[in-house]
Formats: structure tokens, sequence, C-alpha cells
């Protein structure tokens, strides 16, 4: 830690719950606790910065000092965790991603918020731009592709998925059961980037990125370098080339209140009323 970061406190007690998460900068722990704070609850936001296997961090949100965890792409994590939980929704199930794991009592449920998320910020891309999307192209195959093939399908937009790696997509095809869908080439009306790669400036160096984005209409990039205070280079290059840009954050806004819903399910504010999606919306401070 440099001599410019500042240690953030939270107090314990005997009773104190934690939600793990994979992934968080020093700012997202800052904002999470403050916000649980706010309501009044007893759980405390943890991030894990190393590596961790899937069968360790089913052991961790199992224990009894925890209430749940966030769970991020980071390793394929989200598909590698299935097979140690006890229960999974069916959606999770199809989209093989699990983004929230509840510990209730002991046994661990996992569920997908990622798809609300996504079918959210879709769908208010094609209100706030008016485009007429009919096809769309998925680029990666992380936990996120097979959310938006389930999303981009349910929308009734045609839907192919690329990659650097060929295999590895049919491979994710297969997984989600969607090998019976045949791909087809652009141009595409819409690109949805499942990569971290718009925080690398030279992003347009990735195999075949160049070509998906030529003659788009508009871009949904999963990857959000700019809540830390860094560039988005794909949104810089599609402000530049007249393409809509739909940000990652009207995506995580819309999950992040879902999963919160299901990690704070029978607790209550410190007056005994129940914590509803608003409360959770104005907490966090997303409008």
């Amino acid at each position: 830690m440099s001599t410019q970061e500042t240690l953030y406190s939270v107090p314990l007690d005997l009773q104190t719950k934690f939600i793990f998460s994979t992934s968080g900068s020093a700012s997202s722990i800052v904002r999470h606790n403050d916000a649980i704070r706010k309501l009044g609850l007893n759980l405390v936001y943890f991030t894990i910065a190393d590596d961790i296997t899937p069968e360790s961090y089913a052991a961790l949100i199992k224990s009894p000092i925890a209430r749940g965890a966030a769970v991020t792409g980071r390793g394929g994590l989200k598909s590698t965790i299935i097979p140690f939980l006890d229960e999974v929704e069916p959606l999770a199930m199809k989209t093989q991603a699990v983004n929230t794991v509840v510990n209730n009592s002991g046994k661990l449920y996992g569920y997908n918020s990622d798809a609300i998320g996504l079918k959210t910020a879709l769908i208010k891309g094609l209100e706030t731009f008016g485009s007429d999307i009919k096809t769309a192209v998925i680029y990666g195959n992380g936990g996120v592709s097979g959310v938006a093939f389930h999303v981009l399908l349910e929308l009734g937009i045609k839907v192919t998925m690329v990659g650097r790696n060929p295999q590895r997509v049919e491979e994710k095809k297969r997984q989600l059961g969607l090998e019976h869908i045949s791909h087809f080439e652009g141009p595409y009306d819409l690109v949805v980037d499942a990569t971290p790669i718009s925080s690398n400036p030279d992003f347009l160096t990735a195999m075949g990125l160049q070509e998906l984005l030529n003659g788009c209409k508009m871009v949904f990039c999963h990857n959000m370098p700019e809540k830390d205070h860094k560039i988005n280079y794909l949104e810089q290059y599609c402000t530049n080339h007249g393409i809509c840009f739909v940000p990652g954050k009207w995506m995580y806004n819309a999950q992040l209140a879902k999963q919160y819903r299901l990690l704070f399910e029978g607790y209550c504010k410190p007056d005994g009323s129940t914590i509803t999606e608003q409360n959770i919306l104005e907490t966090w401070g997303i409008h």
C-alpha cells in the first residue's frame, strides 16, 4: 500500500456476515461498504484480490461468517463454480453463468443477475439512440457471453459469437446448447464486447475486432475502466466514428440492484422496514 492510500475500516462483531467478491477496486470497496452501512446492516463487503479456485471460493461462501458473494468472470469462475453449489436457478444453468451466490443456512444458491442487467442496458440503448438492430455479434467467450446470447435471442435479434480463439467459441456454444445456431458474416448492427479489451489503447489490434466495428450501428461494452477514472478506448473510438455506445454501467446498475435484493432477502432496516429496490438504488447513488 502506498503512502497516498488510506486504510478503510468497518465495525465488526460476532454477528457480522461477509459478502465476498472476486473483484473490486479500493474505491468500490468503500462505495459498497458505505452503502451497506447507510442501510444499517451488519454486513461487510470484502474482496478477494488473488486468484481462487471455484472449490475454495464455494467453501469460503459456505462458511458461517458468509452471507453470500459476487462472482466475476475471472478465470471462468462464473461457470466453474456451478458444480460446487447446492442449487442453481434455471436461468444461471441455461447461461452457464452464476454471478451471485447466497448462503442460506449453510446451503449455497446460485443466481444470475447479469441477464436482467444486460437486457435493461440494451433496451435503454435502443430507446435512447433509436437504432434498428436486427443482427448482433458477441466478441469474446467469457461468462457474460452466454448471458448475451440468451438476452439477444430473447429480444429477437439474430446473433453469432466470435473471438480470438475459434475453438473456445465453439466450446462455449456447446456448453450453452447453441451449437445448432450457424455462424453468419457481418456487417453486424450491434457489437457486444464481452472482454476487458477496451482498457487497452491498442485494442484495435485484437484479431478481427476492427472488421466487426466496420459498419456497425451500436456497441455495448461490458468493461468499465471509467469506473476507476481510466480511459475506455472503445467508447472513445465509437464517439470518434459516430457509433452509438451503450456503456457497461447501464448493465452494472440494473444487475447490482437485483444482486443486492437477493443478498438482502430476509434482512430489514433498523426500523424493521423491508429493504426495497428503491432503497438500494438510492443508497448506491444509481439513477
